[in-house]
């Protein structure tokens, strides 16, 4: 171990800073001056993030509290500009964070467009809040929760929010535009893009409906730039606890990319999934939605519940359902997939919400709103001479009560240890992706160091080099010049010989 000579804190032999106040450990003076820049960077950061990272208690749980702590102090650590941290890993801690301090246990209900996602929610809310004329041009993420007090919460797109929807409009949406050109909703949209939230309480279920139509309406311009609707219910059975959300996600396959994105983001991070596919037309698009709901939720399979939605319609429901669920536990039971044929029977279920709507509200229908009751009624060879005394058997074949049951008994009813469970999941994750953070930027240091050693030896080597080349040069600039002297010599005695030759034939 290595103890700090500036706090006296003990640290790890593997570590050069004083994890408590940054100071360099071990050098005794050696190499000080190189390391000050450094040492002074390192005691900033730990002063900031002891001082500047602000912290709720989370009371949840004390394991919670401190998982969170550090959570905080780490991203602190990460948005720091020399950091260059890796914006999924911040995401990830945003989530993460979102988590803990708001404690909602999220059940995301997706799936492709028009498979029945509100009309199931509204089954289970026990009234038609969810409207179930929604067309993908038109989805909003609405979140429903138990509430004292009934309410509807509506935040809008920021600027920089609407832009990055506005670009991310495909090849099939025409008809959004067309539906956005025709209401008028580019003469309104200054209006509502970063618009303060709308908060509204209501004393009457039937008021809180028309809120909700108001932002979801596709008849309506305002509704293309809401962000989120949050539904207050003050009715819903005491099963359900408030932090238990029902999520109405827009369709995976909306022809805003943007929208699709903040679904599949749902999909990563709710604690339970119950994906909608059309039992008349389980096919390629159906078996690819819940395929890509499996590859968002890989790190727990066990949330994913497959709800295959319209079961009245089939042509013989018992008989139709029972060969389409054989096929979906076949299909579905694999390594990306439910572990297990048990797992996969389990979670496949049936839904009827259309059928067990109107068999809630009977007493109100028109004789032409009673003809889907017929047909569901003979399909299951019913007496239809006594429609009303046939409904207790039709709520029961729609499956939403089992669907309910799944809900209260193994979700809600244990939604702290589920969230708990989650938590602790996402928190090892990102001790794993910080880990793996460390050792790459580790890694490329030393990568940095290697290849400074090894310029350092190459100059070394040229240096070296050029020393022997210099002392060649020099011992032969020596012998050159003993060379040079003893030529002049020579040439001296030639030309003295000459001219005494000279001279001699001169005095003949």
């Amino acid at each position: 171990m290595k103890t700090c000579e500036n706090c006296h804190n003990v640290n790890n032999d593997s570590s050069y800073f004083c994890h408590n106040c940054g100071s360099l450990l071990g050098f005794n003076g050696e190499y000080k001056d190189v390391y000050s820049l450094s040492e002074f960077k390192i005691a900033r950061i730990l002063d900031n993030l002891r001082s500047n990272v602000p912290h709720t208690k989370i009371l949840l749980d004390d394991t919670v509290d401190l998982y969170t702590r550090k959570i905080e102090k780490c991203r602190a650590l990460l948005n720091l500009p020399e950091m260059h941290a890796d914006r999924n890993l911040v995401g990830k801690m945003n989530n993460f964070l979102e988590l803990c301090r708001k404690q909602e246990f999220q059940i995301a209900f997706v799936g492709t467009i028009k498979t029945g996602k509100s009309t199931l929610i509204n089954a289970l809310l026990g009234s038609n809040y969810a409207s179930m004329a929604v067309t993908p041009e038109t989805a909003a993420l609405t979140k429903f929760r138990s509430s004292p007090r009934d309410y509807v919460r509506v935040t809008f797109y920021s600027q920089k929010e609407w832009d990055k929807l506005w670009a991310s409009r495909t090849s099939g949406a025409d008809k959004f535009m067309q539906e956005y050109n025709e209401l008028g909703a580019e003469e309104k949209k200054a209006d509502w893009i970063g618009h303060r939230e709308e908060y509204k309480e209501f004393a009457r279920d039937k008021d809180v409906r028309e809120e909700l139509k108001r932002w979801s309406s596709s008849q309506s311009a305002e509704h293309y730039f809401v962000k989120e609707i949050e539904v207050g219910i003050s009715t819903l059975p005491k099963s359900i606890p408030e932090n238990v959300v029902f999520v109405d996600t827009p369709g995976l396959s909306d022809p805003v990319a943007y929208r699709s994105e903040i679904t599949k983001g749902y999909i990563s991070r709710a604690n339970a999934v119950f994906v909608c596919v059309d039992a008349q037309k389980i096919q390629l698009e159906e078996m690819q939605t819940i395929s890509s709901v499996f590859a968002f939720s890989s790190h727990d399979k066990n949330k994913v519940y497959i709800i295959a939605t319209h079961y009245d319609t089939l042509n013989d429901p018992k008989k139709d359902w029972a060969k389409q669920k054989a096929y979906l536990e076949k299909q579905f039971v694999g390594p990306a997939f439910f572990d297990t044929r048990e797992q996969a029977q389990s979670h496949i279920k049936p839904s009827a919400a259309y059928i067990y709507n109107l068999c809630r509200d009977f007493a109100g229908l028109e004789k032409e709103q009673k003809k889907p009751l017929q047909r569901f009624a003979i399909s299951l060879d019913l007496d239809l001479d006594s429609l009303r005394e046939s409904l207790p058997d039709m709520v029961r074949e729609s499956g939403i009560d089992e669907i309910a049951e799944v809900i209260n008994k193994q979700l809600a009813s244990n939604y702290r240890e589920l969230l708990l469970k989650d938590i602790k999941r996402a928190y090892g994750d990102i001790m794993v992706s910080l880990k793996r953070l460390g050792e790459e930027r580790c890694a490329d240091e030393k990568s940095v160091i290697s290849a400074t050693d090894a310029s350092i030896e190459e100059l070394e080597n040229k240096l070296e080099k050029h020393k022997k080349d210099f002392e060649k040069i020099r011992n032969d600039s020596g012998q050159l010049k003993k060379f040079v002297k003893i030529i002049q010599t020579e040439t001296d005695k030639r030309i003295e010989y000459v001219v005494e030759n000279l001279e001699k034939l001169a005095k003949k």
